[in-house]
């Protein structure tokens, strides 16, 4: 089958690589369609230390094609989305059914080979059928939605709030419409005008702020006196996070999901006088049934967030141009074609 591997910094190649066979527990998925995630983007530019040569990707839908002798819950011909952390099953983590904490995971896509294949074998207790009412589209939107969902049940976001999402690239975006589905009132962050601008033209936000302007803060402060409720980092940054600290309001919650290449100093005396609540948000461990039923409800609807669709073959000018391109990109989406 053809695969992309990564072989090092932004050295992508197309390889013939046998079918993978599946153990009694698996299953055999055909891929459909695959996203591009701001973690691929990390590895491709070499800001993560990956075994090489690594099949990428991590968001991914597809077809059920075989299933192992002792799977049940999943047939031949579902369509079907996948979790991508397998837990040891062994440490305390992985006992209290925290697998996204686990000591030792292996995480498809960065230690087991991921989703840029014709075909991928997965543990068939990550896999969740894809219910008939969603599209491909929504499916392969799933992990990188549920990512959200995930975050926001750690801080019960209630009816009213006002919720500040520092970033408002794909993640942050999830951020958006999640809270906004939760009834908070959101306020969006980012750098880019055209990022700030999409969110508030398809209603992802009710005010957004550029941080590379002088006054913003001034602003925020005056229209939002005391600060935000909850505020979401989905950055990653130094800068990112001494804003989200800096936004929150005393006694108010900080919920941090941005990917850090490098560690960063922060103020912590702003935890410390606001007293604030700090929480980090792994991964998206048990959150893929609730974000599909958020999807069948039409609570979200994610179909401006598809920007970009690139064929199988064409998947190694898709991570050169989501790489360099931040005027109107969302999501990249590599598509496979029967």
């Amino acid at each position: 089958m053809k695969a992309l591997q990564y072989f090092g910094k932004t050295d992508l190649r197309f390889v013939d690589i046998p079918l993978p066979q599946i153990k009694e527990d698996e299953v055999l998925m055909k891929l459909k369609k695959v996203g591009i995630c701001g973690t691929d983007l990390h590895i491709y530019n070499g800001g993560m230390t990956v075994p090489t040569p690594l099949i990428m990707g991590h968001e991914f839908v597809g077809d059920i094609v075989q299933v192992g002798s002792t799977v049940k819950h999943i047939l031949v011909g579902d369509r079907a989305v996948a979790e991508h952390v397998i837990g040891c099953g062994t440490c305390t983590y992985c006992r209290q059914g925290k697998r996204n904490l686990c000591r030792t995971p292996t995480v498809i896509g960065l230690h087991r080979p991921g989703a840029l294949a014709e075909y991928i074998a997965l543990p068939a207790e990550l896999v969740f059928k894809l219910p008939d009412e969603l599209s491909y589209d929504e499916g392969v939107l799933v992990e990188p939605l549920s990512i959200a969902v995930y975050a926001v049940r750690k801080v019960d976001v209630q009816v009213g709030d006002t919720i500040a999402v520092v970033g408002q690239g794909p993640i942050g975006l999830f951020m958006d419409l999640v809270v906004k589905a939760s009834g908070g009132a959101v306020i969006g962050f980012d750098i880019v005008d055209n990022r700030l601008t999409f969110a508030k033209k398809y209603g992802f936000i009710q005010q957004g702020y550029n941080t590379s302007h002088t006054d913003y803060l001034t602003q925020f402060q005056q229209g939002t006196p005391g600060g935000a409720d909850i505020v979401f980092e989905a950055v990653g940054s130094e800068k990112s996070m001494a804003l989200a600290l800096e936004l929150a309001k005393p006694g108010g919650k900080v919920v941090v999901l941005g990917v850090f290449e490098h560690n960063v100093e922060i103020n912590m005396m702003h935890i410390v006088r606001k007293e604030l609540q700090v929480y980090g948000s792994w991964t998206c461990t048990f959150s893929f049934e609730e974000t599909m039923q958020i999807l069948k409800s039409q609570k979200i609807h994610t179909d401006e967030l598809i920007t970009h669709r690139y064929t199988f073959s064409n998947a190694i000018q898709a991570f050169a141009d989501a790489s360099t391109d931040k005027s109107g990109r969302i999501k990249s989406i590599i598509e496979f074609t029967d």
